[in-house]
């Protein structure tokens, strides 16, 4: 079974969706195509029930779908089905594809594995490419390079909003905490508000690594001795450091003490202060070796009490994670996840929507209406900036981006539809939702937490969760009902 996927709004996808039907069925492939630009909780759980039965997903990455949300929950479901069954295999192709793959999908592209569509004339050169890898469904070798770090927005933009996060995170530098946890939902700013540390400390003169998990693929995530010699690799790379990995790194020493003896080696080499910059870091809760793993940062945390003057005392680890740790983490007290400084991103207020109004040229004029944005939002940083952005453009004033808000054709209807993605992935939660989309139990943690997680829920002081803006109540209040 092969799924494709692409933009169905995209001239370019459709020309090619329908050469790679026509051949792949002419060739006896078994197909799944989804052509609908609307979408309801049944059309999603359908979807990805099909990615999940596949033995191939064939990704079309066009530029309109470079940045989509929906292409990218697609992509993370087929890349973690992979992790967890050994399949689908994933097959990517750029259209027009001279520039490379940014955005939230980009971390999905293997440039150099990903086939590229430039017109109508390579039709045949990709049908029989594809048709290749299908036939041969390679696995992906490690590769360094996909731990390479990637921003977010820099916080040099006059976009750029501070937040009380911003301030904490400046102070447990300076301070030089052992390890610094960063927790928020899933685009709320946690890898820009680490790419301004980062700045901070390269400003400060000290070594810096940066580690994006969710560029690691599958392959990576299930040997933890290769996992842990990437980790080392990469550093090395980062900082220019020379190390013996083929004499120094002892097989029977066992993953952690060789990444325990290779960090501590690079400590000693200089006496500079090292800060290693891990983001997404909840990508790895669910693999086999994850308690090990934190247990190996904690230990580095619990080294300065015995060891205050020494090398540790000079190594900060900044952890950027979105998913609750005790619901993967065997034991909190062998992990990082309950010592150091605690840093949790929250949403805009009001007075930073207003502020961001104005960097933006001040779209909208009258306070009742950005106290009306702001309870639509409910001052989620990508959706608010998004809003800002179509009005200052002038494509939608105040009052329409209003009124068509919560359209699977409107300015978030990408979002809203990797929104409605999610939560038919939770059925525990479902029924909730459609009786109530007020106050959703706490019993349900697991499915609710990960629905806070993805930034769709929010807790509430007295115990329930909530939608995370009304925006959100709006559209599942019709897509639920269908």
């Amino acid at each position: 079974m092969v799924v494709l996927l692409h933009n169905p709004n995209a001239p370019c996808d459709q020309h090619l969706i329908a050469v790679l039907e026509q051949s792949l069925r002419s060739r006896g492939f078994d197909l799944f195509v989804d052509r609908r630009a609307e979408l309801n909780v049944r059309q999603a759980q359908d979807l990805v029930d099909w990615i999940r039965r596949a033995d191939h997903v064939v990704a079309l990455i066009s530029e309109e779908s470079s940045d989509s949300e929906t292409m990218e929950f697609q992509l993370e479901t087929v890349s973690t089905e992979r992790r967890l069954q050994g399949k689908p295999n994933l097959v990517t192709i750029k259209l027009a594809g001279d520039r490379p793959v940014l955005g939230p999908v980009g971390s999905y592209v293997l440039d150099e594995r990903t086939i590229v569509w430039n017109g109508t004339s390579d039709d045949q050169k990709v049908t029989d490419e594809v048709i290749a890898r299908l036939s041969a469904a390679e696995a992906v070798e490690p590769n360094p390079h996909l731990l390479e770090p990637s921003g977010n927005a820099p916080s040099s933009t006059r976009f750029y909003t501070l937040r009380q996060s911003d301030a904490d995170l400046d102070g447990a530098l300076w301070a030089a905490e052992s390890v610094i946890l960063i927790r928020g939902p899933r685009q709320i700013g946690k890898t820009s508000l680490i790419g301004r540390g980062a700045e901070l400390a390269n400003a400060l003169h000290w070594r810096t690594v940066s580690t994006d998990f969710q560029k690691l693929n599958s392959y990576q995530l299930t040997d933890v001795d290769k996992f842990c010699q990437l980790l080392a690799k990469t550093m090395a790379r980062q900082l220019e450091f020379e190390y013996d990995f083929d004499a120094l790194w002892v097989e029977d020493f066992g993953p952690n003490l060789n990444l325990d003896h290779f960090v501590k080696t690079v400590l000693k080499s200089s006496n500079q202060q090292l800060v290693w910059f891990m983001d997404e870091a909840d990508r790895i809760f669910t693999t086999p070796f994850a308690s090990d793993f934190y247990g190996l940062v904690r230990s580095w945390h619990n080294a300065r009490a015995t060891d205050p003057t020494g090398p540790w005392s000079r190594f900060t680890v900044v952890i950027g994670y979105a998913t609750e740790a005790r619901l993967f983490i065997q034991d909190l007290n062998q992990s990082p996840f309950n010592v150091g400084k605690q840093i949790t991103l929250e949403s805009f207020n009001l007075h930073q929507t207003t502020d961001l109004n104005v960097r933006f040229g001040g779209p909208i004029k009258r306070q009742s209406d950005l106290e009306g944005l702001q309870f639509l939002l409910g001052g989620q940083p990508m959706l608010t900036r998004r809003a800002f952005e179509i009005m200052a453009k002038g494509a939608l004033d105040f009052p329409m981006l209003v009124e068509n808000a919560d359209r699977d054709d409107g300015p978030f209807a990408d979002h809203l539809k990797r929104v409605l993605y999610s939560v038919s992935q939770a059925p525990e939660v479902l029924d909730t939702l459609r009786s109530s989309l007020a106050f959703i139990p706490m019993s349900d943690t697991d499915a609710v937490q990960r629905l806070v997680a993805a930034g769709i829920l929010r807790e509430t002081a007295d115990g329930t969760a909530t939608l995370a803006c009304d925006l959100y109540g709006q559209y599942l209040a019709k897509h639920l009902r269908m």
